[in-house]
């Protein structure tokens, strides 16, 4: 995955890059004037090319790490919900609950939770991990 920065400062070797979102309009402000200004992100990364403040620069990430991730925080929570609505509806039904649905509701809910949890400790796995984050390819500008 590939993206364009912006160097906005240079502290040692490490360089903090703006980089602009990409709207969910798709940036075409000029066609719908709805005016919608994305801001950037801000991200600090190894200043491997010595890049200088203003300088524009080409960042990567492995493609099969961003595909992992965005599965993991788009999908988990919502497989996590579904199945422990599901399971446990079945469950508390079958044990003869008279409010099985929102038993299993509820069972839901905290295995969505759940999910969140796991996700903290994915997020916490990964800042440690250097190939988990961006490195700069070249300067553009």
């Amino acid at each position: 995955m590939d993206q364009i920065g912006l160097v906005s400062r240079v502290d040692g070797d490490k360089a903090e890059v703006i980089v602009r979102r990409v709207s969910s309009c798709g940036d075409k402000c000029t066609s719908c004037k709805g005016g919608c200004s994305v801001p950037g992100i801000k991200m600090t990364i190894k200043n491997t090319l010595g890049a200088k403040p203003g300088d524009y620069v080409e960042i990567r990430m492995n493609t099969n790490i961003v595909l992992k991730s965005a599965f993991l925080v788009y999908v988990l929570p919502l497989v996590l919900m579904v199945l422990g609505i599901s399971l446990s509806i079945y469950l508390f039904k079958n044990l003869g609950y008279s409010n099985y649905e929102n038993l299993g509701f509820i069972t839901g809910l905290l295995l969505l939770g759940f999910s969140f949890i796991i996700l903290k400790l994915y997020d916490k796995k990964i800042k440690k991990n250097e190939n988990y984050k961006f490195e700069m390819v070249k300067i553009l500008k």
